[in-house]
């Protein structure tokens, strides 16, 4: 095989690459936009309407362990 060869083989397997994942590509997005309007939408809560959100509760014992982990670093 000459260098003339190898170059037409090798735009030959780069057309018929690319082509095959331009045409994947397209079916995906074919068959996704199908199943887009198949499935219906499910109905989400309205967004005003907001769930109570009580405070988080207060650990005195971690807070008092973080900050003593804290002054021992600092004090090294």
């Amino acid at each position: 095989m000459n260098i003339d060869q190898l170059f037409a083989q090798s735009l030959q397997l780069l057309g018929l690459g690319m082509g095959a994942v331009f045409v994947i590509l397209i079916l995906l997005i074919c068959i996704i936009s199908i199943i887009s309007r198949l499935v219906p939408e499910e109905k989400f809560i309205d967004p005003s309407v907001k769930a109570p959100v009580s405070p988080p509760a207060v650990n005195t014992q971690h807070i008092a362990a973080i900050q003593a982990a804290v002054h021992q670093f600092r004090n090294r």
